[in-house]
């Protein structure tokens, strides 16, 4: 009956704005609300089927309540660094438990504080999810994020210190953690990364070099300035070495194949040894002795060389007495230099390994290397590495006697060691034959004196590029270079088994005439010169291969080895940042003078947690007293298809639906999200005016839709009557 469908149709009016009213009343009560999303309530027609076209038969109207979860409501600006909006898409994900086994949720309410606990959690009760950050071990199937240059990977340890890394696509308590600025300790970290730019500039002379510099921290935190040293080597490529910290027993570079590249070691003096204190290098054993001590008739053990300190005032002295044994007794003794009080060892392209006991010796810091991990005692021992033949080529001639009448030939020039001969005289060749292309030196009993004379004659000879030859000790280094001609060499002069020739492609013993050629290949390539390049570059000024990645260190100081074979700070190497090959990331090789555009690396001294800041990105670092900062983890935000299908529950957060689809984490300004604004909220997206306007709208249609139920109750009454 048509009037009987008027009445129900009221009905529907009376329900339908009653809803609009309470979504009108929601939105006024949580204009104040953090992040808050305003409902509307929408309407639409109830249809009867009409059977007669004379007779219309009424339907009425039912209410959809909606909310703008995707709008963005208006950011204000708070005193507290860890008070959070977004700016654009996403939303917060959150867990209504501080170690994730609640509710996880979403929101825009980023009023984060501390709790009691250390967590961040919103005024609703929920915790803040992050992705937990730990500078990069090396996984390849680690999911990771440079920062600053630094590589850092989502990762953390558990309760067992296993390192767990994180599947960043997946919303579940192992891969998302609450952020806990309690757990942010003041502990000291080790560096495990040095990022770094500059210009090598293509005008430096060939064997210049240039100096960065850099702070890097060992496991204790104590603070070591290290020089990176380029040298120009060609037109084109630079070779690299580096110095060795205070503390430090060796430090080595390697190859991107992990190949040593460089090796330095050192021993350092803290005092005058006591008197039978023994270094031991090799089989070689070098004793501290006091000869002008006659109460005790100081003598050396059986079989190992003497240091006299009978004179020595100072450290210096004994380290000149050390330096005076090690140059009889080592070849290639070049290696050994005096800095300070220190003896430091930089591995020669020719240098073979060399093996540091320094145990007998307490006056030496370098007795406290090599820490035994079960006993915690050190060894005192450790390791100067040699350059991997791989990578370089070289010869060297190792003299072991020389008497009247030995005689060497370098490209064509006869070099004599006889004590009347004249230069010019006229000699006979070993093989047959004779020259008068002569050069005369006087032999000494002292093999070093041998060497430097041979090269000193070789100098003033006039041959090409004289640098190639190096006296090293009682070894003679024969060194190729970029660009000068090969070597031909014959040492069959030398008394037999006084020496020998090695190298890439040749042979020990060596053959009557060898040439040492310029060429090699490396990696299948050709190479120039004695050792590939660390870096070269393209013509454009942009690295085309960087050989060199990272670097070792063995630590006397107490502090853990930075050897690779832990990770995670416990033992990594360092990695060695340059750049990029074919872009102007990093290394540059470019005109004008030498320059350094940026240096970062990780790794922090002590110092006690002061705070943190959010980036736009979502980073979290941790700032601490003594300056330093520390990413700790990265805040995601998360992306929906459909995020007006999600579904509300209380405190102003929200959950994934079938109608929202699933969540899609991603890094803030990344992706299509938005940014993330600190110190700032969100405001409601409630606007008053607005509310108060559909208020009267509802309260009339409210009104109206009784007035039809009055009025049909007064038509029925009217029936009623005729009956």
């Amino acid at each position: 009956m048509s009037i009987l469908g008027a009445l129900q149709a009221g009905v529907s009016g009376l329900g339908a704005q009653s809803s609009a009213m309470g979504a009108v009343a929601d939105n006024i009560a949580n204009m104040n609300t953090i992040g808050y999303k305003t409902n509307n309530v929408s309407f639409s027609t109830l249809v009867t089927k009409q059977v007669s076209s004379s007779k219309y038969s009424a339907g009425g109207v039912q209410s959809h309540t909606s909310q703008n979860i995707d709008a963005q409501g208006l950011l204000s600006s708070v005193s507290s660094t860890t008070s959070l909006a977004v700016s654009g898409a996403g939303y917060f994900v959150v867990n209504s438990s501080g170690v994730g086994d609640g509710t996880w949720a979403y929101t825009r309410a980023g009023d984060f504080l501390k709790d009691e606990t250390g967590y961040l959690v919103n005024s609703g009760g929920y915790y803040a999810q992050a992705w937990s950050l730990m500078p990069w071990d090396g996984t390849a199937s680690a999911s990771t994020v440079e920062i600053n240059g630094i590589i850092y990977m989502k990762a953390y340890k558990n309760d067992a210190g296993e390192t767990v890394y994180i599947n960043d696509n997946i919303v579940d308590e192992n891969n998302l953690r609450g952020i806990n600025l309690s757990n942010i300790g003041g502990t000291a970290t080790p560096t495990t990364q040095i990022a770094f730019g500059a210009n090598l500039p293509s005008s430096s002379n060939i064997g210049e070099t240039h100096s960065v510099s850099t702070l890097i921290y060992d496991s204790l935190g104590n603070p070591s300035n290290i020089s990176l040293d380029y040298t120009k080597e060609s037109a084109n490529s630079w070779g690299l070495s580096t110095s060795i910290p205070s503390g430090a027993a060796a430090i080595n570079l390697y190859t991107d194949k992990g190949l040593v590249y460089s090796s330095m070691a050192q021993m350092e003096f803290t005092d005058i040894p006591a008197e039978g204190s023994i270094i031991k290098i090799n089989d070689t054993s070098f004793e501290f002795v006091n000869n002008a001590n006659t109460q005790t008739g100081s003598t050396t053990a059986a079989g190992n060389i003497a240091v006299n300190i009978a004179n020595a005032n100072s450290i210096k002295d004994v380290l000149e007495s050390f330096m005076t044994a090690i140059t009889q007794e080592i070849r290639d003794a070049g290696r050994f230099t005096i800095d300070g009080n220190a003896i430091k060892v930089e591995q020669s392209v020719t240098g073979d390994k060399l093996e540091f006991d320094c145990s007998g010796t307490l006056a030496c810091l370098q007795s406290a290397a090599n820490i035994d991990d079960s006993s915690g005692l050190p060894h005192g021992t450790f390791t100067l590495e040699a350059i991997d033949n791989l990578i370089k080529n070289c010869a060297y001639v190792d003299v072991t006697n020389i008497v009247n009448g030995n005689m060497v030939t370098i490209d064509g020039v006869t070099f004599v060691f006889n004590t009347t001969g004249v230069n010019g005289d006229t000699v006979t060749l070993p093989g047959g034959g004779t020259t008068n292309n002569t050069i005369f030196i006087s032999p000494s009993t002292n093999m070093a004196t041998n060497v430097a004379n041979l090269v000193k004659a070789l100098q003033d000879s006039g041959v090409a590029e004289p640098e190639r030859f190096i006296a090293s000790g009682k070894t003679l280094q024969i060194l190729p270079s970029s660009t000068g001609e090969d070597i031909k060499i014959d040492i069959t002069g030398i008394t037999a088994d006084s020496a020998y020739i090695s190298g890439i492609g040749y042979t020990n013993p060596i053959e009557p005439t060898t040439i040492i050629t310029n060429t090699f290949k490396y990696d299948d390539v050709d190479q120039l010169g004695n050792l590939i390049p660390a870096v070269m570059f393209n013509s454009d000024g942009t690295p085309k291969t960087i050989n060199v990645e990272n670097m070792e260190i063995y630590w006397a100081n107490g502090a853990q080895d930075m050897t690779g074979d832990i990770k995670l700070g416990d033992g990594v190497r360092i990695s060695l940042n340059m750049g990029e090959e074919n872009v102007s990331s990093g290394l540059t090789n470019l005109s004008g003078g030498f320059s350094t555009s940026y240096i970062n690396q990780d790794g922090a001294t002590f110092g006690s947690y002061a705070g943190v800041t959010v980036g736009d990105d979502g980073v979290v670092t941790a700032v601490f007293s003594n300056g330093e900062t520390r990413p700790i983890a990265i805040i995601p935000l998360a992306l929906f298809v459909n995020p007006n299908g999600m579904e509300a529950l209380n405190n102003n957060v929200w959950i994934a639906t079938t109608e929202s689809g699933n969540p899609l984490l991603t890094k803030a300004t990344t992706g299509g999200a938005g940014e993330i604004v600190s110190s700032s909220l969100e405001s409601s997206t409630v606007d008053l005016a607005t509310e108060f306007s559909n208020m009267i709208v509802v309260q009339r249609a409210y009104s109206a839709a009784g007035k039809i139920m009055t009025t049909a109750d007064e038509m029925l009454q009217e029936l009623t009557n005729l009956v």
